[in-house]
């Protein structure tokens, strides 16, 4: 594949099949497996773009893998609008532990661990991936204590904090997921605590 972006003079516009083959590169590598490493020079490689075309648009391989991550993420774990709020939250929290226990949680954990290290990381992580499905969730339970399903007045970034933590931790000490069954526990306890109680007849 030609390097399309690099032809282009400055200040026009980025060459979308470029950028477009090179998170597919990113993105078919998590899908198989850990054969190879994820580095730059692979998905170059695999891409056929030059890794200085690679260095332009992500300043590291974390910001390129979270980038990638995001397709991955959104295509499986999204935010789910049936007419509960309290239905939705337990699906999607439950579609994110799933995509979690495989080749994806494994890429996130990476992430998080290099974040420590490297702010380009550690920013591409909060603005790209954080900040933009905390906002997404923190709808959801604004939807709730809208339509009566959840107290009103909650803290809306410390219930995120308790649907969402525990599967990060678990993540990050390696200590396993655990099944549905143990999704659909971990999210009643947080649901018990902000539903409205039903009326006493």
């Amino acid at each position: 594949m030609s390097n399309l972006a690099e032809d282009r003079g400055p200040g026009r516009p980025r060459c979308q099949d470029t950028r477009q083959s090179i998170l597919r590169a990113a993105y078919e590598m998590f899908e198989e497996g850990e054969d190879q490493p994820f580095t730059i020079e692979a998905v170059a490689r695999r891409s056929g773009a030059a890794k200085t075309t690679i260095y332009r648009w992500w300043p590291s391989k974390g910001a390129l893998a979270i980038e990638a991550f995001l397709a991955i993420a959104e295509k499986r774990s999204g935010f789910p609008e049936s007419g509960s709020a309290i239905a939705d939250l337990r699906t999607q929290v439950k579609l994110l532990a799933r995509l979690l226990r495989g080749r994806a949680g494994r890429l996130v954990a990476g992430i998080i661990a290099e974040a420590q290290n490297d702010p380009e990381t550690k920013k591409a992580f909060i603005e790209g991936y954080l900040k933009p499905r905390r906002l997404s969730a923190a709808r959801l339970i604004e939807r709730g204590m809208a339509n009566g399903e959840l107290r009103p007045g909650l803290d809306v970034e410390t219930v995120c904090d308790a649907l969402y933590g525990p599967l990060y931790l678990r993540l990050i000490l390696k200590n396993g997921l655990g099944d549905d069954g143990a999704i659909n526990q971990l999210v009643d306890i947080v649901l018990d605590g902000i539903r409205v109680a039903p009326a006493r007849q």
